[in-house]
């Protein structure tokens, strides 16, 4: 029985990561679609620690959605669910495989009889193939006219939908549900189902009608049986060019098959002589092993190898909304880079170059690791009178757009650009949701060596809520907009950027306070500013 995995809830920032199962290519995918449908009907599964794993994994999009789906199930219990399923599957499969056999030799016995009467010989093979020749027919008809329509499991044949219902069946975990509904999503493309479930009822099959071979060799060995055919209205030379007809393809393998003078002779009574018997014991079983062991056997294979060769090339469709809105999470436009050399006691504070003075260039403003639902310069610009919206709007000619400093390229370009041409004001936009790293106090110090007055503006937050969000902290821990706005007065003054060296190159001390004016948290402000100077 599959039972359900325990689910222990941690903070996801803190939490180790949970011991992931070895998983195949196809079972990745089925956790990343049980993943999927449960996010779509039940909420999502976000995971900080998890969705960095996926991303410094690098790799396509898929990739990233596999690690993500192998950790959240891991988590969530679902790799373990899925392995069981796999496992119940496979050991249900030889039973049902070891039961057809069975099956199959009991049904050769019952079609011979016990040898006290002949056997008819049209009906005994009837009996043997009838019910295979039909159920082939409709498969083979329903591959046809199904093509490759999403069909999900409902497609392959009745012994294999019988053997996932079985399966189902017996399963009584939590995500007993989910399991079939999810392999349908993934495998519903195209017609990997049916040649998956089609191996499983093909192989069915053979085992059922090589129970049967094995039953009627078993049966000849041992009992004495005369052989005879019956009809009331159709000639005898209908017998004689049927059992030719049937006999061909046997006789071509070398089963024995009786002429048409023993044909003829079986008409009129029990065919006894030892001949004769020898004659049609061979066509009955060349006939089984031609018209039902063979076909079944290739059709097992073809079945298999179309499966194997689906897999191998099975792809998750990214483009259901449960995927699509994993890109910004797993593959965002920007990323922060961070550092990895050795944390310094104190940061490195702005080294003023001799001809920041002159500001030779114009007011510049720079974006640095803004949030993708702040639109740059749009966030910073006044809104247009005839509302239009932020992201169209452009840097007044007032001052300068630098761009977004996301990448290492842009950081560096923009590096050698103020170095060429120092700007008299340099607005740094970051977002104040953000914990500020000295990756990015850094780049700040090294601007302001290129600028004759810098500000940081903390964009994301809302100037007044920051305030009344410090006013209510007395005695508790701050709130975060309020904690993340102290987190960033406190690094830009502990690298040196106080309100006097933000403003000019000159030597001394900072006066109290200072570095709260190298921040500026409101828009409008910050705006001024940079127009104006300090003037605003």
């Amino acid at each position: 029985m599959l039972e359900a995995v325990p689910n222990h809830r941690a903070d996801p920032l803190t939490s180790p990561a949970a011991p992931t199962p070895r998983l195949s290519a196809l079972e990745t995918r089925w956790v990343a679609e049980l993943v999927r449908r449960h996010e779509e009907h039940r909420g999502v599964l976000d995971d900080a620690r998890i969705h960095a794993e996926a991303r410094a994994l690098g790799g396509d999009l898929e990739a990233r959605v596999l690690h993500r789906a192998a950790a959240l199930g891991a988590r969530e219990g679902w790799c373990e669910a899925v392995l069981r399923w796999h496992g119940r599957a496979r050991l249900l499969f030889f039973l049902a495989f070891g039961l057809a056999l069975v099956l199959g030799f009991g049904a050769a016995a019952g079609v011979l009889g016990d040898g006290t009467r002949p056997v008819n010989v049209v009906w005994t093979l009837g009996g043997l193939l009838g019910v295979h020749g039909l159920s082939l027919l409709l498969w083979l008809a329903s591959i046809g006219v199904q093509g490759r329509m999403r069909g999900g499991l409902q497609q392959g044949g009745v012994l294999g939908r019988v053997w996932l219902r079985v399966v189902g069946v017996l399963d009584r975990g939590a995500a007993a549900a989910d399991l079939p509904a999810a392999l349908a999503g993934l495998l519903g493309r195209g017609r990997l189902a049916a040649w998956g479930v089609g191996a499983v009822n093909h192989a069915l099959w053979f085992a059922a009608l090589l129970g049967a071979t094995l039953g009627v060799l078993a049966l000849l060995a041992t009992r004495r049986y005369g052989f005879i055919w019956e009809t009331t209205i159709l000639p005898a030379d209908s017998f004689v060019s049927l059992s030719t007809a049937l006999g061909a393809l046997p006789g071509m393998l070398g089963f024995p098959v009786p002429d048409a003078a023993t044909v003829a002779a079986s008409g009129d009574a029990p065919m006894e002589a030892e001949a004769g018997r020898r004659a049609w014991a061979g066509w009955l079983v060349g006939a089984v092993v031609v018209y039902g062991v063979l076909p079944r056997l290739v059709l097992v294979l073809t079945c298999w190898l179309l499966w194997r060769r689906g897999t191998r090339g099975l792809a998750l469709e990214l483009s259901r909304p449960g995927y699509a809105r994993l890109r910004p999470l797993l593959m965002p436009d920007s990323e922060r880079i961070g550092v990895h050399d050795p944390e310094r006691a104190t940061l490195q504070g702005p080294r003023r170059q001799a001809n920041v003075v002159r500001g030779e260039g114009g007011a510049v403003a720079v974006a640095l690791e803004l949030g993708d639902d702040l639109p740059w310069p749009g966030v910073l610009c006044a809104p247009a009178p005839n509302g239009q919206a932020a992201a169209d709007l452009a840097a007044p000619p007032s001052w300068q757009d630098g761009g977004r400093l996301d990448s290492r390229e842009e950081r560096r370009a923009a590096r050698e650009r103020f170095a060429r041409q120092p700007p008299p004001r340099l607005l740094v936009a970051v977002d104040a949701r953000q914990t500020p790293d000295r990756g990015s106090l850094g780049l700040i110090a090294e601007l302001a060596d290129h600028a004759q007055s810098i500000r940081v503006w903390l964009a994301g937050v809302d100037a007044s809520e920051v305030g009344a969000a410090a006013g209510k902290a007395e005695g508790r821990a701050a709130p975060a907009p309020a904690a993340r706005l102290r987190q960033w007065r406190e690094g830009l003054a502990g690298m040196g950027l106080s309100a006097a060296s933000a403003d000019s190159a000159g030597q001394g001390a900072a006066p109290a306070g200072a570095a709260e004016a190298a921040v500026v948290v409101d828009a409008a402000a910050a705006r001024a500013w940079l127009e104006h100077g300090d003037e605003a």
